[in-house]
């Protein structure tokens, strides 16, 4: 995708570009116009001025859009361009007119780069009666020979409904291909959470939590929001796998994980950082708010039930904090946290040390 500033240079090179065919179709229909049964010159002039005011209005009322086809007004702008072209090969003898009639097709063709398939054949069909109506307009007024409008008709159904079948088939490609890129994106999208997500938990993986930690320390050293870390670790987690079995400990870790994103705000980010190990990113937090998030986080943790069979066997957690200090690399902010929590495992566990 072509950088946002790209996209706005060409949104007005896209605009002039469609007013400047406009203007040249124009040109040629005012060169090549005549007095064809009711349709008189002057109406042509009258017509034109008022198809491409309504052109620039659309364009300017679909602006955001950015091109033709995008916004919400795409079937009025294909069917407007289409009845402007059709209505106004009308003032032009029948041996040139189906030179000019060849211009809808393209439309209906570039209609299918954007619109649906029924929305493309809604296009087709109102061209197609539009262009019935005014030949019909010209037998009547016995101007022009019925054989000649007759094999002109015929000759423009055939060609608009070859172009429509080629634009279904261009739809059926562009539908095929929209189809492509969205399990595409899914799959990126999956690579991406495989590459910062943790396997087990489902949380924030080492890696990604530090370069979250170097983003957080560049806007704090800028002097934006700081930022406080609880660094966590599960108390005796190796007698839960040596008695009940690894499954029960990989249940724990899925859940500890749960209450510890149940415990933060959604700014704030919870990684497993290893092991038993997490890592809680507080934004915006100092210690003491942090020391109100870990004993939360420290009472959850005692009401977990490790194993159903066991229901008295109950679980804690010791956590050390720190507040990060401007200028202290990640790697210190980080030791500060990890030697809290050493002293809180040496105190006795299942207690929260600030750093």
């Amino acid at each position: 995708m072509p950088p946002a500033n790209e996209i706005i240079a060409l949104k007005p090179a896209r605009t002039g570009l469609l007013l400047g065919a406009v203007a040249v179709y124009g040109v040629v229909c005012a060169v090549m116009a005549a007095p064809v049964g009711p349709f008189e010159v002057n109406g042509l002039y009258v017509f034109l001025a008022a198809w491409v005011l309504g052109i620039g209005a659309l364009l300017v009322i679909d602006r955001p859009a950015g091109r033709f086809g995008d916004g919400g007004l795409a079937l009025v702008k294909a069917l407007w361009l289409n009845l402007g072209v059709v209505i106004s090969s009308l003032y032009v003898a029948p041996e040139l007119r189906l030179l000019l009639l060849t211009v809808p097709l393209f439309g209906v063709l570039y209609a299918a780069l954007h619109l649906a398939r029924r929305q493309v054949a809604l296009v087709a069909v109102v061209t197609w009666l539009a262009y019935v109506a005014g030949d019909a307009a010209l037998i009547t007024a016995a101007e022009a020979p019925v054989l000649a409008e007759a094999r002109l008709l015929l000759a423009f159904t055939v060609m608009l409904t070859a172009m429509f079948f080629m634009a279904s088939e261009v739809t059926a490609l562009r539908r095929a291909f929209e189809r492509r890129r969205l399990r595409l994106d899914a799959a990126m999208q999956k690579l991406a959470d495989l590459a910062m997500r943790d396997d087990l938990t489902g949380l924030y993986n080492r890696r990604y939590v530090m370069e979250v930690l170097a983003r957080q320390k560049a806007l704090a050293d800028r002097g934006h929001v700081g930022f406080t870390l609880c660094y966590c670790d599960l108390d005796h987690f190796k007698r839960i796998n040596d008695r009940f079995g690894h499954q029960s400990g990989d249940d724990v870790l899925r859940q500890f994980g749960n209450l510890a994103e149940q415990a933060v705000r959604s700014v704030d980010f919870v990684a497993r950082f290893g092991g038993e190990e997490f890592l809680l990113v507080l934004v915006d937090a100092d210690a003491e708010e942090a020391r109100r998030v870990a004993g939360r986080l420290g009472d959850q943790t005692r009401a977990l039930t490790v194993d159903p069979r066991h229901p008295d066997y109950h679980l804690s957690v010791s956590v050390g904090i720190a507040e990060f200090r401007p200028g202290e690399s990640i790697e210190d902010v980080i030791q500060r946290a990890d030697r809290a929590l050493y002293r809180a495992k040496t105190s006795g566990r299942d207690l929260v040390i600030v750093g």
